[in-house]
């Protein structure tokens, strides 16, 4: 089938809501939503039109902004808990790893990963050797990345560290000052992190699944899928996607967190809140869906309005 493409100027998309029954709006002119549908796009605003489906006529042009803004709230919240897991996972691999070697330069050892494995070029790229230019200013406080290249030399760290060994593929397309083990980390995406995450080994132990049991998760692949959970939810919100009304990745519920996901939907956002939940927190606090709703809604709806508030959870409920 081949998709053919209609232009829809804003006017007509908007009067094409009223004819389906939105109602106008009581607090914006003509002029001043067409801007702000510019600005949104319509394309972008179809995806929060869809959640009111049948039910147009019991909402206003104001209630569908409304609800576009409680979804860019939403974004804030959960990127910035998305952000708190991700230090609390780095800070825990960073301990655990050093409980296990000395070696800071082991994750360049290809008997550190359960199978061939080669660093993300991205990750490498930060740690790229350029030279310093004649007329370039240095500060005065240099970015720990920047003390390190400045002061540091692989060459050396790898005779010493890595000497006689068998190493991962390196990228020899790029001089890289390859750093250690915490400073490598701390720079990572978190798609290159939990990449790495997943192959890490030491002396035979899954560091996976020791971070897992960090987590109080016992199972090391299903806690994988609570981190590319993470992930997806992290790269919506990072690239301003839709995040409300959308379906998320499954993982499996755990103790508590079967209790809870009784009454709601398994791949919305209520679900994948309590994931974030669980990451940071544990079970405790929240033992049913009724708490999950309420800690939702005073948390990640504080500043929504009582009718979108309600609309939003109403649609992440099982009917």
């Amino acid at each position: 089938m081949i998709y053919e493409y209609k232009r829809l100027t804003i006017d007509e998309y908007i009067n094409f809501l009223y004819k389906d029954g939105l109602q106008h709006s009581e607090a914006l002119s003509e002029e001043e939503i067409q801007k702000m549908v510019e600005t949104i796009g319509i394309f972008r605003l179809k995806g929060y039109v869809k959640a009111f489906k049948n039910d147009l006529c019991f909402y206003s042009l104001d209630d569908l902004l409304e609800l576009y803004n409680a979804d860019k709230n939403i974004s804030s919240q959960m990127l910035s808990l998305s952000s708190q897991i991700e230090v609390k996972l780095k800070a825990y691999l960073i301990e655990t790893v050093y409980e296990l070697t000395d070696n800071p330069f082991f994750y360049l050892l290809k008997d550190s990963y359960i199978e061939n494995f080669s660093i993300n070029n991205e990750s490498i790229y930060d740690w790229g050797v350029k030279p310093k230019h004649a007329n370039q200013n240095s500060e005065v406080y240099l970015h720990y990345r920047d003390y390190y290249l400045k002061n540091y030399d692989f060459e050396a760290n790898k005779e010493v560290y890595l000497k006689n060994k068998e190493m991962i593929r390196l990228n020899e397309e790029l001089e890289t000052n390859y750093p250690p083990f915490h400073y490598f980390v701390e720079n990572m995406t978190l798609g290159a992190l939990i990449k790495l995450l997943s192959k890490l080994t030491i002396d035979n132990q899954s560091i996976l699944k020791l971070i897992a049991n960090k987590f109080s998760v016992l199972n090391k692949k299903v806690f994988l899928n609570y981190l590319l959970r993470l992930k997806e939810l992290r790269n919506r919100c990072a690239h301003n996607g839709r995040i409300f009304n959308r379906n998320y990745r499954s993982v499996k519920a755990i103790a508590t967190y079967k209790k809870v996901r009784k009454e709601i939907y398994h791949h919305r956002l209520l679900d994948v809140y309590y994931t974030l939940y669980f990451l940071l927190n544990g079970a405790k606090g929240i033992d049913n869906s009724k708490k999950l709703e309420q800690k939702f809604t005073d948390e990640i709806l504080k500043d929504s309005k009582e009718k979108i508030r309600d609309f939003i959870i109403n649609r992440m409920r099982k009917r």
